[in-house]
């Protein structure tokens, strides 16, 4: 059963998303591409909108509010622009009139809806991904046309029925777990990065099967990104209010089983049908959170959770997370992972070949890149024992601030299967220069000004060049 659905954009390598206070949406005014349309209505992070007051126009012009742009905005834009999500609101066109330069010139951009796993030159993915967040070409040019006729309101007798925005929350979950405990993270200056991990009950006597996961994102602001584990033998169980402190970059247990993930823009992670991700009876779940400290000093985090949906009934399939590259399986192909200072266009790549023990019934259903502020573009390739090679995943351009699991629109069975002696190769592009402006922005946390040689690691000013791949295997 093929389960698509067009225009949700929300919650990683794990998984569309809301706006990103950290992200810059003046950089929809650099550049081509804006069809005429004014962009100086503002950004999205707070700016200051468009000075020019709309009177809302002729009534009969069209596009206008009514008729044309507010359908649109509910389908694609209010699952984050909506008072209490994430994004200035466009709930009514009161909130969206001002902004009319601004969605005109993103949009134009294809820097919204953000949708990065799009088709290159050297990249067609095997299948079409579910959640394709892109616009049609003639809605892009009814923004750019209504931004150009001065933002019209329309007859509101007129107005079309609003679909219901998108929901970007795991459907129908059995719990919704918090976090045990307040975690505070400093941010003095001395240390940015912080690793701690959660431990959840999700209260289950029986073995149960997970179709459906996502981490539910407190604080935002010192989110960075977290890995999810099954504590089979509930061991963190003994963690005083569920927090082990410091506990590095693993799961804080022996033998930790690695079956999700979030980062910024991450979507609940949902297996195609008849695929799930075996709990047993009395397990927990344990998050591994990377908390990046905040410039304007120090923040709490005390209201993370795990959302979860199971059921009872062995699926066909027994999916887990899979990370290929560094850090994860494979090997270097380039050498000794380090990005000189000023480098542009630099590479590394590595590669995984499947093995023999791993048997012909895998398949590979989701996949997403994980690097950090030097990356600019990451693809990953599959190869046959036999030599013929597909593309499965390129992110062109790479934006940390925008990261998923990209899940293939295919039944289990038309996913693409791995057989041993096939592999993968992951291969990161970087620029590690002022050109860069990520660089920029993550050399002035720590109050520098240049450019520096960056290796591999776990903090923000470190990198990483991961895909992160949904196998799933026959029990």
């Amino acid at each position: 059963m093929q389960r698509r659905r067009i225009g949700v954009i929300g919650l990683a390598w794990v998984m569309a998303g809301c706006a990103d206070a950290g992200s810059d949406p003046q950089a929809a005014t650099d550049g081509d591409g804006s069809g005429g349309a004014d962009t100086s209505a503002g950004t999205e992070d707070g700016g200051e909108a468009s000075t020019g007051e709309s009177t809302g126009g002729d009534a009969d012009a069209r596009p206008n509010w009514h008729e044309d742009i507010a359908p649109l905005v509910a389908t694609h834009c209010r699952s984050c622009h909506s008072d209490g999500k994430l994004a200035f609101s466009m709930d009514d066109y009161e909130d969206a009139k001002v902004w009319a330069g601004s969605m005109a010139a993103q949009t134009q951009l294809r820097l919204m809806p953000p949708w990065h796993a799009v088709e290159t030159d050297g990249c067609t993915p095997p299948a079409p991904f579910e959640h394709d967040a892109r616009l049609e070409q003639a809605e892009i040019d009814a923004f750019a046309a209504w931004a150009d006729l001065g933002a019209p309101q329309g007859d509101p007798a007129k107005a079309a029925p609003l679909p219901e925005p998108p929901s970007i929350d795991l459907a129908d979950p059995n719990v919704i777990v918090p976090m045990g405990a307040e975690i505070t993270v400093e941010g003095d200056g001395a240390t940015l990065d912080y690793f701690h991990c959660l431990s959840f009950d999700p209260g289950h006597d029986q073995t149960v099967y997970v179709d459906g996961l996502q981490v539910v994102p407190g604080n935002a602001t010192i989110l960075h990104h977290v890995l999810i584990f099954v504590d089979e033998q509930a061991d963190s169980a003994s963690w005083p209010d569920g927090v082990l402190h410091d506990c590095g970059g693993g799961g804080g247990i022996d033998q930790p089983r690695l079956v999700g993930g979030w980062v910024p823009g991450g979507m609940p992670i949902e297996p195609p049908e008849d695929v799930g991700i075996v709990l047993p009876a009395g397990a927990r779940i344990v998050f591994n959170v990377h908390y990046h400290a905040s410039p304007m000093g120090p923040e709490s985090d005390d209201t993370t959770a795990i959302a979860l949906r199971w059921t009872t009934t062995p699926p066909q399939w027994v999916s887990q997370l899979t990370l290929l590259g560094a850090p994860g399986l494979g090997d270097s192909v380039t050498g000794d992972f380090v990005i000189p200072a000023g480098a542009t266009g630099h590479e590394e790549a590595l590669r995984w070949t499947v093995p023999a023990s791993a048997g012909n019934e895998v398949r590979l259903w989701s996949i997403g890149h994980h690097m950090h502020k030097v990356g600019v573009d990451a693809r990953t390739t599959l190869t046959r024992a036999g030599g013929d090679t597909e593309c499965l995943l390129q992110t062109p351009r790479w934006d940390f601030g925008w990261q998923r699991l990209y899940e293939y629109d295919r039944a289990i069975e038309d996913t693409v299967a791995l057989a041993p002696g096939d592999s993968i190769e992951v291969r990161c592009a970087y620029d590690n220069a002022l050109s860069n402006p990520q660089v920029v922005a993550a050399l002035a946390e720590v109050g520098q000004s240049e450019p520096h040689d960056v290796v591999l690691g776990e903090g923000s000013l470190d990198e990483m060049c991961i895909a992160g791949v949904g196998l799933a295997a026959r029990p």
